[in-house]
């Protein structure tokens, strides 16, 4: 696999791979990252068609999913600690 392009797109980072006669594009943002993977014949085959592909409507459904992550993320960190809170050193 082998980097082909790396842009930012509103403060996510966006890197395009290429593998095999796929494209596998990384969205990451705080900690968090998506990919998705393009067969040949998608029309994704550039760093410029992935560009294009990320604008608009997609660029705001993948922030949502970010947005959805970092909840999920948190959520468990909370469950984890209330777990923690929950267990008493053995005194001896």
């Amino acid at each position: 696999m082998r980097i082909i392009g790396e842009f930012d797109l509103d403060q996510i980072k966006v890197t395009v791979f290429s593998m095999n006669e796929r494209i596998s594009v990384k969205y990451e943002y705080n900690l968090l990252e998506q990919t998705y993977k393009f067969r040949d014949g998608s029309g994704i085959r550039t760093v410029e068609n992935v560009k294009a592909y990320s604008s608009g409507d997609t660029i705001q459904a993948i922030k949502q999913t970010f947005d959805l992550m970092a909840a999920l993320r948190m959520k468990g960190l909370v469950n984890l600690q209330k777990l923690d809170n929950e267990t008493f050193d053995e005194i001896l």
